[in-house]
């Protein structure tokens, strides 16, 4: 078919002007990048680096490819570019066939990730409510993103679950401990407090699944390695001893410690003891606490030994002694009163002196408001009930006290 002349005439037209006729732009060649190398322009290098055909992808343009990447995110990290921009070009190099197993440049993208994520979370806070829930969420996605794909550095991941924590963040911060707990150096980790905290709190998590079985030993086991597990012992003591724990925290530092048979007879009682006085949650421990304290009658040097160990703590527990008039608090204190009636009296010689600014003799009381409620429904429940909490001096001296 033959074209007409003004046919002819435009088809040369869109030959020479539409980019559908043009010819494709020249590609770079390992020369033209090596160019930009020398000259650090990694803008350029980065955006072209893939020009080279994979055959031809050998050491030379991995080793300057390595180099420009290193440079760019050195620089933005100088410049504290820390947008959503860069953040993704940088994760785009770093799950790269070249890059993914660069061991260099993955720990310089994971350093510039700390930041980014930083700077994420940080501008989002401040933002208005429904902005700042999207905002969230674009932060929280992102890092469940990075973290998948990155090598897992120990150190970098305390410092994300830091960032988490920090922001009440919806990511699950475990992931990022685990990798310090189960690191080849693992006993140094687990000496830090906050990972000892996130163990007993992934412990405890774990206990409350549905599924759970009750065997802490296998639990611990699952989780924890020996090697970390021996550095939260100290910890979970402490947890025993403390009056600041509540009764839930003292359950579970008993059923790990108990579940590695790491608990003497003697420190069974003790903490039987504490776990009642300062709170227990209601429960098979409870029932259990309950008993020892009931065996505790018929025997008094026991008795002793126990009022020496607790004579030994930074404060007495008395949780317990806040609400001494409600029926749950009563029916231990008359526990005690009944089986060993030795530390209800030491607990109200304790306040008095306390009361009395005897502070050399009384250090270890806590507050004054357990110390007046108790020695308060100690004397209303010796006259309603006829028992005795504390010793009749103990009473003469709390009432020649000026007390509220």
């Amino acid at each position: 078919m033959l074209l007409s002349l003004s046919a002819f005439i435009l088809l040369q037209t869109l030959g020479t002007t539409s980019p559908a006729f043009s010819q494709a732009a020249p590609l770079y060649t390992l020369k033209d990048l090596s160019v930009l190398e020398r000259e650090k322009n990694f803008e350029e290098f980065l955006t072209h680096v893939n020009d080279i055909r994979p055959s031809e992808r050998l050491k030379l343009w991995k080793d300057m490819y390595q180099s420009m990447a290193m440079e760019m995110v050195d620089y933005k990290l100088k410049t504290k570019d820390f947008s959503m921009k860069t953040y993704k070009h940088i994760e785009s190099i770093a799950r790269s066939s070249a890059m993914n197993d660069d061991e260099f440049f993955q720990l310089k993208r994971s350093l510039y990730a700390k930041k980014f994520f930083g700077e994420c979370y940080k501008q989002t806070s401040g933002k208005s409510s429904a902005e700042k829930i999207e905002g969230l969420k674009t932060c929280d996605g992102e890092l469940s993103s990075f973290w998948y794909f990155s090598r897992k550095d120990a150190d970098i991941g305390l410092d994300l679950a830091k960032i988490v924590e920090l922001y009440q963040s919806s990511v699950k911060t475990w992931p990022f401990y685990q990798t310090a707990v189960n690191d080849a150096i693992s006993p140094l980790y687990c000496e830090k407090p906050d990972i000892q905290r996130a163990i007993i709190n992934k412990l405890t998590q774990e206990s409350f699944d549905r599924d759970f079985d009750g065997n802490y030993k296998m639990l611990i086991k699952r989780f924890i390695p020996e090697k970390c597990f021996v550095k939260i012992v100290t910890p979970l003591r402490l947890a025993l001893q403390s009056t600041i724990t509540n009764g839930l925290e003292k359950e579970m530092a008993m059923n790990l410690l108990s579940a590695k048979n790491l608990l003497t007879k003697d420190e069974e009682d003790l903490y039987a003891v504490l776990y009642l006085l300062d709170g227990p949650v209601v429960g098979d421990k409870m029932n259990i606490a309950w008993k020892k304290v009931e065996n505790l009658s018929s025997q008094y040097q026991k008795r002793q030994k126990l009022l020496s160990e607790i004579k030994k703590l930074p404060l007495i527990p008395d949780k317990i002694f806040m609400d001494a008039g409600l029926p749950r608090s009563k029916a231990i204190i008359n526990l005690f009163a009944k089986n060993f009636p030795e530390y209800l009296n030491f607990y109200g010689e304790s306040c008095v002196n306390y009361l009395e600014n005897k502070s050399e003799t009384s250090g270890n009381i806590a507050s004054s408001i357990q110390c007046n409620e108790f020695l308060k429904t100690a004397k209303a429940v010796k006259k309603s009930d006829n028992t005795e909490w504390v010793s009749d001096s103990v009473d003469t001296k709390y009432s020649a006290l000026k007390h509220p």
